[in-house]
Formats: structure tokens, sequence, C-alpha cells
């Protein structure tokens, strides 16, 4: 059972001692499992994320399906088709992979059939969607003589969110840590715990599912995954690949077939996901799947780094909305190895969260930060000199390349890579990120870019010259 929250950080579980959250199932399969330190989404956009995990595959070696927008072609493979086709019976609840076209030549579904029926009654900005109840419903019809894998996808915690829930809900929101590179003020506390409350939700019906597997006798028999697709949708998180962005929390349970309670540095990335998977259930994994099992460190029973190769991970971007003229993309490859991270912008004198003077009709100003009361307060108060300084830090151009170490500026806010000290640490970095790239292929190696032209699949736009038509207001 593989179980995708839409859009929350690393460390917001209440297993992570975040303040004001309470996520008793996801401390339930780490403290059952194994809980990974360094989990990494391959883009921090919605479904060129998923599109990696499904395939085992980085953004770049997936032409559009790398996109958000874009679409996923059937010539790749997915890790729940080769289930089915060895005998697994499939399903899904909730959000898939998406958004993005899902006519020919796209997959229609890359992951399963869909079991969406069950409706509940939710609080407002809450998916009324009964994920546990469409999983009961799959369960109990399945072909009980075989293996079955089920994706949940919560629409949890992704905007839009009812403003006051989390406050209304009993959180003290005196008491919200607010990461340090958003102004610590009520206004951006409260949007905080309206999140919080939206990944308590998710994590409800996760725990209503693990008690049907533990009621019909197969919680033992089942490898439980619960992740997420991306970082939080604040400013300098999601769509970006700094850490709030691409570093995200990860904990597995398998019965007794791993020890409870492990603790694991190695760096994972969610290429990894389908060969571990496929490797578990005894299916030979493709050649052309780039990421790797780490069946053996689950299978391991230590905690600490297991595999001492496993020393570092790469994640990318290029077009998130449509907020920059001709939809033009925001191209970023990292390499996160130890403590340190590494970025290069391939295109600095573009604007990393929208272009300021660019309207477009599905996003508006800085598209590729989500809409919600924290960035409408940054925007708003940037003649306060306080405020200008987060403004800058989610809104300004980034220079080439970035460099902080993680230890000791969680929140990367000191950009290192210009200081003399560090230019041989940026060379070897640099190095080793353009190595793995050349090795999987990516287009910009050889100075290419075919995103800027790819097709962009939301209502409104013309999908063949990637233009967007008129002003009007578009859903």
């Amino acid at each position: 059972m593989f179980c995708i929250s839409d859009d929350q950080s690393y460390i917001h579980t209440s297993f992570q001692g975040t303040n004001e959250i309470n996520t008793p199932n996801f401390d339930r399969i780490a403290r059952s499992g194994i809980f990974f330190q360094n989990a990494y989404c391959n883009a921090s956009s919605c479904a060129p994320s998923r599109a990696s995990i499904l395939t085992g595959k980085n953004i770049w070696e997936l032409e559009e399906g790398g996109l958000l927008f874009g679409g996923l072609r059937k010539k790749y493979i997915t890790f729940p088709q080769l289930l089915e086709q060895n005998g697994y019976v499939t399903g899904y609840t909730g959000k898939g992979y998406s958004p993005a076209n899902k006519e020919a030549p796209y997959h229609s579904q890359p992951i399963a059939r869909g079991y969406n029926n069950r409706r509940m009654d939710a609080p407002e900005g809450i998916s009324n969607n009964d994920y546990a109840g469409n999983f009961k419903e799959f369960f109990s019809k399945r072909d009980k003589q075989k293996p079955f894998f089920f994706w949940y996808g919560g629409s949890e915690p992704h905007r839009d969110y009812s403003q006051g829930i989390g406050e209304k809900s009993g959180k003290d929101i005196s008491k919200i840590q607010v990461p340090e590179f958003l102004p610590n003020t009520e206004v951006v506390r409260s949007d905080i715990a309206d999140y919080y409350y939206e990944i308590e939700w998710f994590d409800t019906h996760l725990g209503r599912m693990i008690k049907m597997l533990e009621e019909a006798g197969e919680l033992d028999n089942t490898i439980i995954i619960t992740t997420a697709d991306n970082g939080m949708p604040f400013p300098r998180a999601k769509a970006t690949s700094y850490d709030y962005g691409t570093h995200l929390p990860l904990a597995i349970m398998w019965g007794n077939k791993i020890e409870a309670g492990l603790t694991i540095e190695d760096f994972i990335s969610f290429t990894d996901f389908a060969p571990t998977l496929l490797e578990a259930a005894g299916i030979d994994v493709p050649d052309d799947i780039t990421g790797n099992s780490f069946l053996d460190i689950m299978l391991a029973n230590k905690s600490g780094q297991i595999d001492s190769t496993r020393n570092r991970v790469f994640t990318a971007l290029e077009r998130h909305t449509y907020c920059r003229p001709d939809g033009m993309p925001y191209p970023i490859r990292t390499i996160r190895k130890g403590d340190w991270v590494f970025l290069v912008n391939f295109e600095p004198d573009r604007w990393p969260s929208g272009d300021p003077d660019f309207l477009s009709p599905h996003q508006g100003y800085y598209g590729d930060i989500d809409a919600g009361p924290t960035r409408e307060y940054i925007i708003a108060n940037i003649e306060d000199s306080l405020v200008n300084y987060y403004y800058d830090l989610s809104v300004a151009k980034h220079p080439p390349t970035e460099l902080f170490n993680i230890k000791d500026d969680p929140f990367q806010l000191v950009n290192l890579a210009s200081a003399p000290e560090y230019s041989n640490l940026c060379v070897e970095l640099q190095t080793e990120l353009f190595a793995y790239l050349r090795e999987t292929k990516d287009p910009r190696m050889e100075g290419l870019s075919p995103w800027d032209n790819y097709p962009y699949f939301f209502k409104g736009y013309d999908k063949k010259h990637l233009k967007p038509i008129g002003t009007r207001d578009i859903e």
C-alpha cells in the first residue's frame, strides 16, 4: 500500500516533534518499521514527482512527463502496470498521476483502476473523497487469491484551505514553528496551522486503512509506505529545489519482515521506489529503470548509514506553472551530498517564482508559488523592510550556482557558492552532478531545452503553440 500526501515537507509529522501537529498513524508506521531521514523527490512538483515514482526515472528522462500539466507517454511503463501483469490486483483512490493529459498517446491512468465512488461530508477546503471507504470497497471486492497493490493519493494538504480551520480545531498558533525563510507573523502561523490540519486529515484515513488490514489479518503481510509528492505549498518550498520542497517524510513497515524502530541515514531518491517494490514482489526490474532498489537496506535490520555509496541524491525542476512569457521553464539541477546541497540555475536571468510583469490567466503573478494567505501577505507588504527580506528570498532572481550547508543552515539562507574557501567544493559537486546528468542523458548537458516547446495541457491554453489564449478567467 503506497500512501502519498500532496505537498508535505519532511519535518511536518508529530514523529519529528513538530509542535501542534498530530500524525499518530505516520508515527505508528515509523515506530513499527523504518523511518528514512534522507528521502528526496525527484522534482518538487506534483505530476513530475509522481511520474518519477511510477517509472523509476528522472524527470529529464520522461519528456513532457517531467512537467506539470504535461503527459506521461505510454512507452514509459510504470511499476503498478508491471505488478498487474505479474498477477497483482491493483487499484487507487484520490490523486493518482496528475495534473496531466490522459488522452493518447499518453497514459489514461498509469497506476490502476480508480476507486473514488464513496464520498463523505468533509470540512470546507477538504476533499469529500472517502479515501478509506474506497480502499474498503477495493479490499473487499478483490480476488483474495492474488496479492494486491493499492495507491492512496490524498489531495491534502494541497491548497486551498479553509482559512482559520487549524486554529478552530484547537491548534495554538502561538506555538507554530515558522521556517526561517517565512515571516513569523500571525497570518503565516495561522496558514501553517491550516496546512497541519489537512495533514492530519490525510493521516486519519491512513489509520482507517491500517485498521482494515489489521482486522483482516493482512497487516503483517503488507508493505505500507507513507510519504508525500513534494514539499509544503508555501514560498521557497514547493516548486523550488530547496530542502523544504524536495526533502520529504518517508516511513515503511512490513510486519516482522523488518525490525521495528529503525532510522536510516542513507539517501533515498523517489526514482528508487519502482525497483524496490518490483524486487520485493519478485519481479525482474527492467534494465531501463534508473533508480536503484533499497530493499537490501530495508532488510538489513540496522539503523544508520547502511550503504556508504548512498550518500547523494539528485533533484531537478523544469516548468511548474505557466508564469513566464511563452511558458518558459525555470531549469534547475541539484546534488544533495552529505551536509551539502549544490544547485545549478541554468537560466538565472529568468524569474524563479514567476515573472512579476507577466499576468497568466491561470496563475497570475508569481505563479510558481501557490496562492494563499502567506503569499498574499508577503506581496502586500513588500514596502515593509522586514517583509521585503522574505519577498526577495521567495521571488528575486538567483545566481547561476548556489551552495548551502544544510547542517549549519537548514533553511538555506546563506549562499556560499561565491566564497573563495568553497570554490573547490563547488567544482567537485558540479563535476559529480554533471557526470550523472550526462550518464542519464539529460538534454541540458547537450545545451538543449525541449521543455521550452512541450505543450501545457490546461484549459484555456493552446496546446500546440504553447501560448495562453486571451486573458479571460478560466477554471
